[in-house]
């Protein structure tokens, strides 16, 4: 069975607006893939590199301090940060020819930061177990909501996009992802010897996604951000737009619920 620990990062959610979590997924806010793929492991992951015994900062999860948690955070977000700019250079590179997801796939690997828990030799169910841990910290919950793209205010909208047109892209956002899960789950049947990085599946989807909806909407990762936020409160009680995310969750969960 799932453990709280298991949950808690997502209790963190619990409280945050329709629109918020959409952003988790759509990855508008660059980087938010990478997040989403700590968020929704339930379990920790089981490949040698969670438990290198060669991790130079390893250290136990009963000793590390509030400071410490928020150092992770910090560096999680830092490495996000990088992500993004080459994020947008691979969008674009998308964009210019058509890639496939097996060559978008590599280029990402080739450029994907190293691992922050990795590098501190922790499981994703020990970060967990420290977020519930101090998630009434406001510092950490402002950590947390960085790194997730929640809005500073600093982000303002810059073109004038509709609820229609948001709701359109999302609803084609979605299409796209189920094309790429289905690219993923015929490959994994195809050969047994197909294995994928979860992580790097996701900010590939993310890329692809991205791709698709800049050239057929006209729009960027940060225009849709930027509409998102300006429509909210539309949005948060709009059915089509929760039943679209709520799909695009079950997606990505599906196609990130286990090795590949």
């Amino acid at each position: 069975g799932k453990t709280l620990s298991g949950h808690s990062s997502r209790a963190l959610l619990s409280s945050m607006e329709t629109w918020q979590k959409t952003l988790l997924i759509v990855g508008g806010a660059a980087g938010a893939a990478t997040i989403l793929y700590y968020l929704l492991r339930d379990e920790p992951e089981s490949s040698s590199a969670s438990h290198s015994e060669g991790a130079e900062e390893k250290i136990s999860v009963g000793e590390i301090t509030k400071d410490q948690v928020l150092q992770i955070l910090n560096e999680i977000y830092a490495s996000q940060e990088k992500m993004k700019v080459r994020m947008k250079s691979l969008t674009t590179e998308i964009m210019a020819k058509s890639t496939s997801f097996d060559e978008t796939y590599q280029k990402i690997k080739e450029v994907q930061p190293d691992d922050v828990l990795e590098r501190y030799g922790l499981q994703m169910q020990e970060f967990d177990q420290l977020l519930s841990k101090h998630q009434s910290d406001l510092q950490v919950r402002e950590g947390i909501m960085k790194i997730m793209g929640a809005p500073d205010g600093s982000l303002e909208p810059t073109k004038d996009v509709t609820v229609k047109k948001v709701v359109d892209a999302h609803n084609f956002m979605l299409e796209e992802l189920e094309n790429v899960a289905r690219h993923v789950n015929n490959a994994k049947a195809q050969s047994k010897a197909t294995v994928y990085d979860m992580k790097t599946v996701a900010l590939t989807a993310q890329a692809i996604v991205a791709a698709k909806v800049e050239e057929k909407f006209g729009l960027t990762s940060e225009d849709m951000e930027g509409a998102v936020m300006k429509h909210q409160r539309t949005l948060a009680t709009d059915k089509d737009f929760a039943s679209i995310n709520m799909k695009m969750q079950q997606v990505m969960g599906q196609l990130m619920g286990g090795e590949m």
